[in-house]
């Protein structure tokens, strides 16, 4: 049977043991050339050009039918061992998947938001009846597989059908086709799996893949949530029915034309080091979908994703540092729903059942963090946590070797933090390229400031606060005449980056180039004017408290408007330089101390700033923007603040900034210390004598070359600060120096 909208074409040889090699499939229906926009109304969306298909290797494709028992999406003979293993000691994974069973089955349940409660009630039945023998489980799971092919918002509607996929721009092909074929692979053989409900399954997968090959929303963007849900459709859809119809046969090349050809090219390039840029609301359940895809095209012997795919393990390190120290929310970057954002362990485990028997100290880093910071899946996508329930299976506590900061190279973002207590001061920043065409905020150049559970210095944005002016970071306003969304950056910088990064235990230093992300629409056709010439933010983070950020910006006319903005969740005190704020039991000091002689201003959100998701001010809750606007007149401009946290009852400390010769930065006292953090000029030389400081970090010098740093003392303090070349102090990969005054000064 062929399914509608295809012809393929097959060239294949027969070899034994009921399995054929696919060399190529070529389709006739061609791409779609209106589809892929932007749905946010005044933007395009631009992709960089996809490399022309490449030969794949020959695909082995099965030809005969699977036996009545065989299951070939995650239920390997292993896998049900586990599921009634876990069902006989009556574990927590099982007890939330038997829940969700028993409420299907006593009375016809809505289908939820784009038919996820139907997938999971297909999903968790099945699994019931695998664990359990109960054919009413197999019976009542047939009863919303057919629910999923046939309705849409109530079983027996007949509202669903060929067109159900359709709404939202495909959105819902994730559920109704992805467990439409898990349903038939996992009910094969029980009693509710009848010829014709097998050959509607069949009819319906054809109809809606075909549908979204040509019309779904982002079908060629690999970093996009919507292409997750047609490429887990379509891998689900050909390894299920494999050698029971033709149309499988194109389906799973398709898939590992996909996979080879994108995937694996895009996630090791833009997605190196782990992380997703739509904001981990999305990538939780996406990330869920790569592992179960890279797990069962590995587990068919199809392609080999999970040893191919790094980031499947990065994850597991990401999940770890971006999890705040209350762990009771998480880093928030992106869309979310709900602030403080909250976290899941949905990817873990569907990673840990990606990277078993491929990765096997990640894995159990992944069932660690799973069982002791992470809340379990009790409802939505329970089955999940049932499936990668392994009570035999080591944990191994990542914390015991794991860095206290990360830099996510392909996302250009950073995590530091002071240790790994609860009550610990957390940061991020973020300085990296668009990557994906929705639900990325426009954030380059945004920090975020936590103490325990204390967010000091936040992403001020709800699911639509995605502008700029909602983040901590430059808006640059040149009154709309080259950036588009002025003040607010663009979706077009293809080329910012962290171009410097290194923790060497004591300091973290982060450099990002971030100039482009103010690029305006005309970049993608190569235009070179541009607003902003050049913003470069160094962040420095000196355990355990402070945080020194250094901006420096160049405008292509005197008159542009530069200023630096920061959100806090209450109403701050303004002191000449000095903004203070108390959250909580924690209080954080901002000293700005560039430009001279200019106050702080707090504006309560939200501010007017014009419609659309690239202007406007949208707050997740009450909320303050801190602006302090520099003067105009000059092409070059700076912004230079000495930050510090503390408890809420402690008092603020002051801070001044030093100047010399080839050296200046900020001074002040942090942790009970005094604290100088100094900017090297280009030539890598200079001196500057100080009000006594106990700590010295120098930055800005050149990543490996060779320093010398002679310091005079004065009670035990330094005093002065003389900086030369070829000495036998060597620059970190960030381009700093750390040297402590010799006697315990504090």
């Amino acid at each position: 049977m062929r399914c509608a909208g295809w012809s393929p074409r097959v060239h294949a040889a027969p070899i034994a043991k009921g399995w054929i090699l696919l060399a190529t499939v070529v389709f006739s229906v061609p791409w779609c050339n209106g589809c892929n926009i932007n749905r946010n109304s005044d933007s395009a969306t631009h992709y960089p050009n996809r490399p022309p298909p490449a030969e794949l290797e020959p695909v082995a494709v099965r030809t005969t039918p699977p036996g009545a028992n065989e299951h070939r999406i995650v239920l390997d003979q292993h896998a049900l061992e586990q599921l009634r293993n876990s069902a006989k000691r009556g574990s927590s994974a099982w007890h939330a998947v038997l829940a969700g069973c028993e409420e299907a089955s006593k009375a016809s349940v809505s289908s939820g938001y784009q038919g996820f409660v139907w997938a999971d009630a297909v999903a968790n039945l099945a699994l019931c009846y695998h664990a359990t023998s109960r054919q009413s489980y197999a019976k009542m799971a047939a009863v919303y597989l057919t629910a999923l092919l046939n309705d849409r918002f109530e079983v027996g509607d007949g509202k669903g059908g060929a067109s159900v996929v359709t709404h939202d721009s495909g959105y819902g092909i994730r559920t109704f086709a992805a467990y439409s074929a898990l349903g038939y692979d996992w009910l094969r053989g029980t009693p509710g799996m009848t010829p014709e409900l097998r050959a509607r399954v069949l009819e319906r997968l054809g109809e809606w893949l075909a549908w979204y090959s040509q019309k779904g929303y982002l079908k060629d963007k690999p970093t996009a949530n919507y292409y997750w849900g047609y490429l887990t459709a379509l891998s689900f859809a050909g390894i299920s029915f494999a050698g029971e119809a033709p149309a499988a046969d194109a389906w799973i090349t398709q898939a590992r034309r996909e996979l080879e050809q994108h995937v694996l090219p895009t996630f090791q390039a833009d997605l190196k080091g782990g992380g997703w840029p739509e904001g981990w609301q999305y990538g939780e359940y996406t990330a869920a979908e790569v592992a179960l895809v890279a797990q069962v095209f590995r587990a068919n012997a199809l392609l080999d994703v999970p040893a191919k795919m790094p980031w499947l393990a990065d994850n597991v390190a990401h999940h770890l540092h971006a999890l705040l120290p209350d762990e009771q929310s998480v880093y928030d970057g992106g869309t979310w729903g709900e602030h403080p954002a909250k976290p899941s362990a949905l990817a873990l485990s569907a990673a840990s059942i990606a990277l078993e028997g491929i990765d096997d100290p990640h894995a159990s880093e992944a069932r660690f963090l799973i069982a002791h910071s992470l809340p379990r899946l009790s409802r939505e996508q329970a089955f999940i946590g049932l499936l990668s329930d392994r009570t035999e299976a080591p944990l191994r506590d990542p914390r015991k070797t794991a860095a206290t900061s990360l830099h996510l190279v392909g996302q250009g973002l950073s995590f530091m933090r002071s240790d790994w207590t609860k009550s610990a001061v957390w940061a991020s920043f973020q300085a990296g390229p668009w990557l994906t065409p929705d639900h990325q905020d426009k954030d380059q150049g945004h920090f975020e400031l936590w103490r325990g559970s204390d967010g000091l210095l936040v992403d001020g944005g709800d699911s639509e606060g995605s502008a700029t002016i909602n983040h901590n970071t430059l808006l640059i306003d040149d009154g709309g005449r080259v950036i588009t969304y002025s003040p607010n950056q663009g979706v077009w910088g293809k080329h910012v980056q962290t171009a410097r990064f290194a923790d060497d235990g004591a300091v973290v230093v982060a450099v990002g180039d971030i100039g482009e992300a103010y690029a305006p629409q005309c970049a993608d056709e190569g235009c070179k004017q541009r607003s902003v010439n050049q913003f470069s933010r160094t962040l420095v983070y000196v355990r355990p408290s402070l945080l020194v950020i250094d901006d420096r910006v160049l405008v292509d006319r005197p008159e542009v408007g530069v200023t630096w903005a920061a959100h806090l969740t209450t109403n701050p005190k303004i002191t000449g330089i000095l903004t203070s704020a108390v959250v909580g039991a924690s209080r954080v000091d901002i000293h700005m101390l560039e430009p001279d002689a200019t106050s702080a201003q707090a504006f309560r959100e939200p501010t007017p700033t014009g419609e659309g998701p690239h202007r406007a001010d949208h707050p997740w809750g009450p909320m303050w923007r801190i602006e302090v606007k520099s003067p105009t007149g000059a092409r070059a401009r700076r912004f230079l603040s000495f930050i510090t946290v503390d408890s809420a009852g402690a008092e603020s400390t002051a801070a001044t900034h030093v100047t010399g010769e080839g050296l200046e930065g900020a001074f002040g006292r942090a942790d009970k210390r005094s604290t100088a953090i100094l900017f090297a000029s280009a030539s890598g030389t200079g001196s500057i004598a100080l009000d006594g400081a106990a700590l010295v970090v120098i930055v800005g010098l050149k990543p490996g070359q060779r320093y010398r740093v002679k310091t005079t003392p004065e009670n035990g303090c330094i005093r002065q600060v003389a900086l030369s070349r070829d000495g036998d102090l060597t620059a970190t990969s960030g381009g700093f120096i750390r040297v402590l005054a010799p006697n315990g000064c504090t």
